[in-house]
């Protein structure tokens, strides 16, 4: 089972941050996953919200803002002082701290128009199509990144808590054309079971940083655990 660091190891560090992502790979993630959204210059971020005011000292929407303008937006300090070089990074810059042999989730926080743009940076870059996968809540998102970059894995998500329901689940995975499930399910096996059963993956998908919860999903087959702490999850599982 693959741990994969919740926006980097936003445990630690500041979310979404290359601080925090060289710090996931110095505790051994397998994966790092970031959130990404479209500027008004069709440059592609990693932030969370659909603008900076939660994490920055200043708060821009970021589909109505330049590149340029974003990055003088300090979204370390809310952590701490000493995160305040930290700015809004482009995927190219995300991507650049991948080692080999790593992975990066991308979870797509807008619309299907940022799919041409994310598959041609993808395709551009020296990741192979294995190091990548594709997640969003947005089921047209996985559609339209399956029938235009069928190479990359691309998974749903879904919300257990106000979406859970097998019979409906299920058939959404197989018209999107989505290679996995990603889901916050703490108890139901059945749902694990049914996605294995048609010959897909299962991931969980936020957040794990509890040790039984982490085994239980390992037991039931779960491909991918995200967490705000890799190395505390990777010590845990490996006693």
């Amino acid at each position: 089972m693959l741990i994969v660091a919740h926006r980097g190891a936003s445990g630690a560090a500041p979310e979404n941050t290359l601080a925090s992502f060289e710090l996931a790979w110095e505790q051994n993630s397998d994966a790092i996953e970031g959130d990404f959204r479209l500027t008004k210059d069709g440059v592609i971020v990693c932030i969370h919200d659909d603008n900076t005011g939660r994490v920055g000292d200043k708060k821009l929407v970021v589909v109505e803002s330049t590149l340029q303008e974003l990055k003088v937006v300090d979204i370390g300090s809310y952590r701490a002082k000493k995160f305040s070089a930290e700015r809004i990074s482009t995927l190219d810059e995300v991507i650049a701290t991948i080692p080999v042999c790593k992975k990066i989730l991308i979870e797509i926080k807008c619309g299907t128009e940022i799919v041409p743009v994310l598959v041609s940076q993808l395709r551009q870059s020296n990741l192979s199509p294995e190091q990548v996968v594709i997640i969003a809540f947005d089921a047209d998102v996985i559609k339209a990144c399956k029938a235009l970059a069928p190479e990359y894995q691309a998974n749903w998500l879904n919300d257990f808590e106000t979406d859970f329901d097998i019979e409906k689940i299920l058939p959404v995975l197989l018209d999107i054309g989505a290679d996995g499930l990603s889901s916050n399910n703490e108890n139901s096996k059945e749902l694990v079971d049914a996605v294995l059963a048609l010959g897909l993956s299962y991931h969980t998908g936020w957040t794990i940083d509890d040790a039984a919860w982490a085994q239980r999903m390992s037991d039931w087959g779960a491909s991918s655990l995200t967490t705000n702490n890799p190395e505390k999850m990777r010590n845990n599982l490996s006693k």
